[in-house]
């Protein structure tokens, strides 16, 4: 089971967070943001839309933790999500942990939970393990396990990776490749390209609708700008197509750094 809403909005969350995840000590930057976004959904399965609000807070210069709230509405059903994360830096190495859940019918999940472990290895190249636990509505659940690389440059960095799924019932094997790139430098701008394809399980698309083990696609850009005075806004695009409908959208936001 992968709930797509759930699925999205912790893309979200850490794809705005992305440049700072990726870099190899949290440093003392925090961020608050306000965003906004639609998607059109084809074939009469219901638009997607939401608010939200993001905070990213440094705890000294080992750790950050971030907080995350959101109402949307999804496939027809509305719902809030909630999640925090935090992040901690011991060395070459950085733990990664979140946890949220949410209110609906079908589409947010009860838990959601996420591990990372991460490591550098020497000043461009490094690798994270990554765990993912969903106790999702109607008593379907997922756990996931991945890993990706990390390629550093001077104002880019490159991540591509995969992931094993196992849905239930049934323990539906899934696999999943992706990768980013993003460019650009804190307090200037960073534009991210984002891109995932393979199988999903389970997805909750209404109180009735339920798929098993079907392909799909995604694609992401998102650009991230400072106007000055640690005040700049975000605007990103998606598309997500699998067999049964394709979702295109934007969501804009605007954002205070420090």
């Amino acid at each position: 089971m992968r709930p797509r809403a759930a699925a999205a909005l912790l893309a979200a969350l850490l794809g705005a967070a992305a440049p700072a995840l990726a870099q190899r000590s949290p440093g003392p930057a925090g961020w608050l943001q306000a965003d906004a976004f639609y998607h059109g959904v084809s074939d009469n399965f219901g638009d997607w839309k939401g608010v939200g609000l993001r905070l990213v807070a440094p705890a000294g210069r080992s750790a950050v933790w971030y907080l995350d709230a959101q109402a949307q509405e999804a496939f027809r059903d509305r719902g809030v999500y909630g999640a925090v994360g935090h992040r901690h830096q011991l060395g070459r190495w950085f733990t990664l942990v979140s946890a949220g859940g949410g209110t609906g019918d079908f589409v947010l999940p009860d838990l959601r939970a996420d591990w990372t472990l991460g490591r550098t290895w020497g000043p461009t190249v490094g690798t994270m393990l990554t765990t993912t636990y969903v106790n999702a509505k109607q008593g379907y659940e997922d756990l996931a396990v991945g890993g990706s690389l990390v390629f550093y440059f001077p104002g880019a960095v490159l991540e591509a990776g995969g992931r094993a799924n196992w849905s239930w019932p049934d323990a539906v094997r899934t696999g999943r490749a992706h990768g980013a790139l993003t460019l650009g430098r804190e307090r200037q701008r960073y534009v991210t390209l984002r891109g995932s394809a393979g199988q999903e399980g389970y997805q909750l698309a209404g109180t009735t609708a339920i798929t098993r083990r079907f392909d799909s696609r995604e694609a992401a850009i998102a650009w991230r700008e400072w106007l000055g005075g640690g005040v700049g806004f975000l605007l990103e695009g998606v598309w997500y197509d699998n067999p049964f409908y394709t979702r295109t959208g934007v969501t804009v936001g605007v954002f205070r750094h420090w």
